[in-house]
């Protein structure tokens, strides 16, 4: 899918003077210790004095040498390359896959799902480097942060796309802070960039309550991206209470859908009202009520799509769909690979080119899994170890990366078993 990786791993800026490993070598050792989940950097220099595992990374990273780096060769080049050129190199994986129309599932109404999500990646009693957030307890204990903003493009499949980091620093310059660096403010400077790297691109944020803000909305509206916002009362209550009272007085917006879950039926109703004013925008407001027997839950979203009646119920699953997506991608990130990889540096830089290098990693074994190559596995961390056991065990053939060798067809529906 990304027959360039290789060239612009090669194009990253190396400051090393002669180098024994290339830079595609290095990196590829950490991609693949976090598609295989290698639990700490440790193991990792144990499981790769290994010969098979040796020849599979040369044939893999396109390079030969006579041993494998170890891990604490691999954190120093980190140290030196620059982190936005990673992040260059992810932003490139989106843009091939919309230009080759490689992922409908990810549209909605004709636009791109991204979804964001907050994250942390290093807590502690003592400070990692002077751009450490902190939080002060009131019995006098301070610990110290570091949290990483994420978007991705998200799909119906649960597919999730990296597209940017956006980490939140304090200024180094400074040890007091009036309000010190937050997801909000990185959201701000992470959308800018989307609308740099993708201007003309249409977009659709699917977004949690924190982001339900004027000044974000303005944003959207600004870059010209639409939005599906989880809305909640406490959140803007002058706004959600108009809302609500919209929806009452337009009785005539209203859907009931029926369907069969689990071998359970389920009651959907969707109502909704549009002409909501606010920062001199006109927005919609959906409500969707599901029964599951006497169980009763309602989802209420802001947006500033044209609502009716043949696009509120795609809305409104849009909308909900986050959530599913969330713990099936950002979640799965989360709790599926080691922070220790993190946590055990103390160099900002080495941090930030990790967390792109998961990214990566992340998504090629998405791409696998979904692929008609092997049987679905049902979880990554089963292909993740099966990955590790193939590397160590089972050569890579040569000759399958030769200029003339035979083409092939990957395909991401499966055939049915």
């Amino acid at each position: 899918m990304y027959p360039w990786f290789w060239q612009a791993c090669q194009s990253i800026v190396d400051p090393r003077e002669d180098p024994l490993y290339s830079m595609p070598q290095v990196l590829s050792l950490a991609i693949l210790m976090f598609a295989c989940r290698i639990p700490s950097r440790n193991q990792l220099d144990k499981l790769s004095d290994d010969d098979t595992f040796l020849r599979n990374w040369c044939t893999f990273s396109r390079a030969i040498t006579q041993t494998v780096i170890c891990s604490k060769q691999m954190i120093n080049v980190c140290a030196m390359i620059d982190p936005e050129e990673l992040g260059a190199l992810i932003l490139r994986f989106l843009k091939t896959m919309l230009r080759n129309k490689q992922a409908p599932s990810l549209y909605l109404l004709k636009h791109v799902m991204l979804a964001a999500d907050g994250t942390g990646v290093f807590s502690s009693q003592e400070p990692h480097c002077k751009q450490c957030l902190y939080q002060k307890h009131k019995d006098g204990r301070i610990t110290y942060l570091h949290n990483m903003l994420e978007i991705k493009a998200v799909g119906w499949d649960g597919l999730a796309v990296p597209v940017l980091c956006e980490p939140e620093l304090n200024d180094e310059n400074k040890t007091e802070y009036d309000k010190q660096d937050c997801e909000t403010k990185a959201y701000h400077r992470a959308l800018a960039r989307i609308k740099q790297n993708f201007p003309r691109e249409p977009f659709v944020h699917l977004l949690d309550s924190l982001y339900s803000q004027g000044p974000i909305f303005k944003a959207f509206d600004k870059c010209r991206h639409k939005f599906i916002c989880n809305f909640k009362r406490g959140s803007i209550s002058t706004l959600y209470d108009e809302g609500m009272e919209l929806i009452k007085l337009s009785a005539h917006n209203k859907i009931v859908k029926e369907l069969k879950q689990d071998g359970k039926w389920v009651r959907r109703e969707y109502t909704w009202a549009t002409q909501l004013q606010y920062y001199g925008l006109q927005l919609s407001i959906v409500v969707c009520k599901e029964t599951k027997g006497d169980e009763e839950t309602t989802f209420v979203f802001l947006t500033n799509f044209e609502v009716d009646n043949k696009n509120v119920q795609l809305i409104a699953d849009g909308g909900r769909k986050r959530w599913i997506i969330e713990n099936q991608g950002f979640n799965e990130q989360k709790n599926g690979y080691e922070l220790e990889h993190f946590c055990d540096c103390n160099n900002l830089n080495v941090m930030l080119c990790l967390y792109h290098l998961l990214q990566i990693a992340h998504l090629f074994m998405q791409l696998l899994e979904r692929s008609n190559l092997i049987e679905s596995m049902g979880h990554l961390t089963i292909l993740a170890k099966l990955l590790l056991e193939s590397i160590r065990n089972m050569g890579i053939p040569d000759e399958i990366f030769r200029d003339d060798a035979p083409k092939m067809q990957i395909r991401f529906a499966k055939k049915p078993p």
